[in-house]
């Protein structure tokens, strides 16, 4: 009897501190989220450009493409591609910034929403920043 319930206990103690280390390992994967979130919006409003993370990898594929061959139409379809993406981003971020608790107060949430709804009709409107540079880098090329 006492064998069975010392095994019962080191079972209850196992899954005690599993638990806690699942707990643990979902706040620091939500703290990377959410930190991840209002970095990107800060740059947004900073900025007004995309963050470099939302660039990189058109950029990239856009320099190899300048490098390895003359397809200046391939060219233009990633940008277009890329500024979509962008958009698609800005829009999930403003629909976050709209339900998140984890912002200061109403007021706070109506300025940042405010700001990133400017940028996103600025991107749309006058196609985006990101379009504009790599469409210099395709005429320089071009030229």
């Amino acid at each position: 009897m006492l064998k069975l319930f010392l095994i019962f206990l080191a079972f209850i103690a196992l899954f005690v501190l599993l638990l806690r280390g699942a707990v643990i390992l979902m706040g620091r994967i939500t703290g990377k989220y959410v930190g991840e979130k209002h970095k990107e919006a800060e740059a947004i409003i900073n900025t007004g450009k995309p963050p470099k993370n939302w660039t990189y990898g058109p950029e990239k594929k856009i320099a190899k493409l300048k490098e390895n061959s003359r397809r200046p139409g391939r060219i233009l379809k990633i940008q277009k591609k890329a500024k979509n993406t962008c958009l698609e981003k800005l829009d999930r971020l403003i629909k976050y910034f709209k339900t998140s608790p984890l912002v200061q107060d109403e007021e706070t949430r109506k300025i940042l929403l405010d700001e990133l709804l400017k940028v996103h009709q600025r991107w749309k409107e006058k196609d985006g920043e990101l379009l504009k540079e790599l469409r210099k880098g395709i005429y320089k090329w071009q030229r």
